[in-house]
């Protein structure tokens, strides 16, 4: 273990805050602390709460420290909201080198060419993405790196976000006694746990639906080319179940597991092999008489019709943005659903009536360790961030995504501990 590098991660969601810390190798990365807690202060992924916020992340960074027993001193952030967005950037230079040969300096440069884009004050870069790089008119490069060329161009595909966001976000985290390594918008880090290199390069949609939100991020060509974020998330299904119900929200939020539950089991029972597999549970009716409402059973189809509804409009907003990114027609790998709303019933023919394209549930992979408690979908965005952490630290001079104005990493743990002497 001291040869390992450590790489830690904090996924704040609507839901959730997940810490997940973890040693790296040449070989592996592997889970050795994990703790999720309950989420306050963020509402559709952004921060309304300070104090509330700072109380979430620092209970789970705690309980994550404990169990694997290290200090955590920075840290990897997902960033999320309504406010994320992303444009196509061009870049063009000169190859710098007397013998034409293109250096990792032409190559920084080309990008940093690219992303000289007018923004205005209140946004800030979160990733600059090469996606194709042209040498002396030659298409399709995608690394450069000791080509000859006397021209070099690049497309980038820049993801931005609003700065108050941002940095709200990054108090928060400061104020727990941890710099900001980098922030990771949470479907690109998704990207990097659940799609295959074949649905990247062909093109496909990966949506990860939250508690809040849905961030969506298109591949095409093996490189994002479009990014948005939807304001509607697993809450909305709750709220509706809670409006149909006459419940409350958090009898509406146990109905709906209970129904998701039953339904895996009735799924797996369909053709029970002997007695023992065979299924007690009705088809037709869920049994709500421990929740003391009004009727003891609830027809499953009622619960069905409200869930149907709202995800038919999140896959009508995808629909719309897909069409907004002129990609109509040309994503034949479909659509992939992750995060903890991907497991909402029978979502995947829904999406497929409305998108008119193949459609799959994908779990987080690539990780190993104590990884129990992160094996589903809502944990897509922490893993992948995981992944895309642990490559920037392995990558020796890695370049991390500029953060604008906010202040340098160590200055802001320096900060931090000071401020927490103040009173």
């Amino acid at each position: 273990m001291p040869k390992d590098k450590l790489v830690t991660v904090i996924d704040v969601g609507s839901c959730k805050v997940a810490t997940i810390i973890a040693s790296i190798t040449e070989e592996r990365v592997s889970v050795i602390g994990v703790s999720t807690v309950l989420s306050k202060g963020i509402r559709k992924g952004v921060v309304v709460d300070i104090d509330s916020a700072v109380e979430a992340i620092a209970e789970s960074l705690e309980k994550s420290q404990r169990m694997s027993g290290f200090p955590v001193s920075s840290a990897f952030v997902t960033v999320n909201g309504s406010h994320i967005e992303s444009i196509n950037s061009h870049g063009v230079v000169a190859v710098s080198h007397q013998d034409s040969e293109i250096t990792e300096d032409d190559i920084k440069r080309v990008t940093d060419a690219a992303q000289a884009v007018s923004l205005p004050s209140s946004r800030e870069m979160i990733h600059v993405i090469p996606r194709d790089f042209i040498v002396d008119g030659q298409e399709g490069v995608h690394d450069p790196l000791g080509m000859s060329g006397v021209r070099l161009e690049v497309e980038t595909n820049l993801i931005h976000g609003s700065s108050p966001a941002i940095k709200n976000l990054a108090k928060c985290v400061i104020q727990v006694g941890v710099s900001v390594e980098d922030f990771v918008f949470s479907s690109y880090a998704s990207s990097y746990s659940v799609l295959t290199d074949t649905e990247k390069e062909l093109g496909t949609i990966l949506l990860d639906i939250g508690g809040g939100t849905a961030s969506l991020i298109i591949f095409c060509g093996g490189s994002p080319c479009y990014s948005s974020v939807l304001p509607v998330g697993g809450q909305n299904i709750t709220n509706d179940l809670a409006i149909g119900l006459r419940a409350s929200l958090d009898v509406a939020e146990k109905i709906k597991l209970k129904l998701g539950k039953e339904d895996e089991i009735i799924k797996r029972t369909a053709f029970p092999t002997n007695e023992e597999e065979s299924v007690q549970i009705s088809r037709n009716e869920l049994d709500v008489s421990e929740f003391n409402l009004d009727a003891s059973t609830i027809s499953r189809k009622l619960l069905y019709d409200i869930m149907k509804e709202r995800m038919r409009e999140l896959f009508t907003l995808v629909a719309l943005e897909v069409k907004k990114a002129n990609y109509t027609g040309k994503l034949p790998a479909g659509i992939v659903l992750t995060g903890g709303g991907s497991l909402t019933y029978n979502i995947i023919p829904i999406a497929k009536e409305v998108l008119k394209m193949p459609a799959r549930i994908a779990k987080p992979r690539g990780v190993t360790g104590l990884i129990d408690e992160i094996e589903g979908p809502a944990y897509s965005a922490a893993i992948g961030t995981l992944i895309f952490g642990a490559k920037q630290i392995k990558t020796q001079g890695r370049q991390l995504s500029p953060r604008g104005n906010l202040v340098p990493g160590f200055i802001k743990g320096a900060f931090g501990w000071v401020k927490s002497f103040l009173p």
